[in-house]
């Protein structure tokens, strides 16, 4: 599915309750807080906006009274009465719906996106599982919310009736891990991590991996969210040797799904055994284009 960049940002978006447990009720029923009755204004969007944010341009995120089902525990849909920003300010709201926004069909603002779902985990999961089985986000949503809702997996199914029970469940837990990642990182902010901070102070390394980034892409933001430089390095080598969106890659792998394994879901033309054999060439070049980097560090202090 093709990314979406010029979309209108709201920073209020957020469905943003509590740190995400994911479970499965109703209508996928994973994610931490439930949504119901939410409303604030989230300072500090993109281009100055303001939003309210009520899941649509008007009225509150909730489902309907039929559903009872519980998400992740934390109780029944409806009223929950604390403020978005009683767990996430306006900034961090923003840096979700930064991430999401180039995920949604094209002028799709996340919080119409975000409307009718029954909290916050539910609606990413939504989100990434759409964008990774190329699924339209319109027709998956609609079929987990309203009246008649099911859960993701059923919706998955109905929409794409070809995939077996397994590769469902797999998608499934992909999904549930990227929102998960996608909500921790919008808790710190979207600051850099350790890895990103890591690559912006070696001057040597960070030269030598500038030509590999995306147009428009910074090495912090790139490196941001990788376990350690090997697998970020091995990941963008993988993306430049193969043509691969180095974002859908990144967004597989920084959510535990093995180089490999994202490889070939992104490149199903390759067999298994190949998509495997990449990787490890790939992991093959990060060893020595980090060693090299150090290498010549070494020298130029000598």
């Amino acid at each position: 599915m093709k990314r979406h960049p010029s979309i209108c940002l709201y920073a209020g978006t957020a469905l943003l309750l509590a740190a995400p447990a994911f479970g499965q009720g109703k209508g996928a029923g994973v994610g931490g807080g439930v949504v119901g009755g939410v409303t604030g204004t989230a300072k500090g969007a993109a281009a100055g906006a303001s939003s309210t944010v009520n899941g649509a341009a008007n009225g509150t995120v909730s489902h309907p009274s039929d559903n009872n089902s519980k998400a992740g525990g934390n109780g029944p849909i409806g009223g929950l009465g604390t403020s978005v920003n009683g767990a996430l300010n306006a900034n961090q709201n923003a840096a979700l719906a930064t991430n999401l926004a180039p995920l949604l069909p094209p002028n799709t603002t996340v919080p119409a996106a975000a409307a009718g779902f029954e909290n916050q985990g539910q609606f990413v999961s939504a989100v990434h599982v759409a964008h990774n089985l190329n699924i339209p986000f319109d027709q998956l949503k609609s079929a987990m919310t309203g009246n008649n809702s099911v859960s993701l997996g059923k919706a998955i199914q109905k929409l794409d009736p070809k995939l077996d029970s397994k590769t469902v469940k797999e998608n499934i837990k992909l999904a549930e891990r990227q929102a998960d990642r996608d909500l921790q990182q919008a808790a710190a902010g979207g600051k850099p991590d350790k890895v990103a901070k890591s690559m912006a102070a070696d001057s040597q390394l960070s030269a030598r991996l500038t030509s590999m980034l995306p147009v428009g892409t910074t090495l912090t933001e790139a490196a941001t969210g990788f376990k350690n430089q090997g697998q970020f390095i091995a990941s963008l080598q993988a993306a430049k040797t193969l043509n691969i969106p180095f974002a859908d890659l990144k967004d597989r792998v920084t959510a535990d799904q093995s180089l490999g394994q994202a490889i070939h879901a992104l490149k199903p033309s390759m067999s298994e055994a190949e998509a495997q054999a990449s990787a490890k060439a790939a992991e093959e070049q990060s060893v020595a284009i980090r060693a090299d980097a150090s290498a010549q560090a070494k020298a130029k202090s000598n």
